[in-house]
């Protein structure tokens, strides 16, 4: 099994209202139809930190899947509202899926970002955030209460 592996964002043009933007698709970065199921990555990572002249855009980041090899897309995922100047961030479990794209969206904003920052992994392992504490330490936590 491989090691976690790091995506760089490809887009080269700042997010624009209600305008989604591509973060990743497993259609343009492998060949569709399952081969980004059989390189067995479970978790999407991302951070992302925007910004616009006044401070007063939101955002949201949704995951969608496809069985068809990206002829068609359905939404599983949708983060909370994010908001700039801040590094928002999740961890997303998409290793029964043969096929996915995630795409950032400003949706409530009087301007257009000035400011996109974009990381991106994919993981094999589950992340540490969405490891209960028991399963880190390997303990009963209610013997040490």
């Amino acid at each position: 099994m491989s090691d976690q592996t790091i995506i760089k964002y490809q887009g080269t043009a700042l997010p624009l209202q209600n305008t989604p933007v591509d973060l990743f698709s497993s259609v343009t970065a492998f060949p569709p139809g399952g081969s980004f199921h059989h390189l067995k990555q479970q978790w999407f990572q991302w951070t992302i930190l925007f910004d616009g002249a006044t401070g007063s855009i939101t955002g949201t980041v949704t995951g969608q899947f496809s069985d068809d090899k990206g002829v068609t897309w359905t939404t599983f995922y949708t983060s909370a509202t994010l908001n700039d100047d801040v590094v928002n961030e999740d961890e997303v479990y998409v290793g029964m899926l043969k096929d996915v794209r995630f795409r950032f969206t400003v949706t409530n904003a009087t301007e257009d970002a000035n400011l996109f920052s974009v990381n991106l992994a994919l993981n094999p392992c589950k992340p540490i955030s969405k490891a209960a504490a028991v399963e880190i330490i390997g303990g009963n936590l209610g013997a040490l209460a």
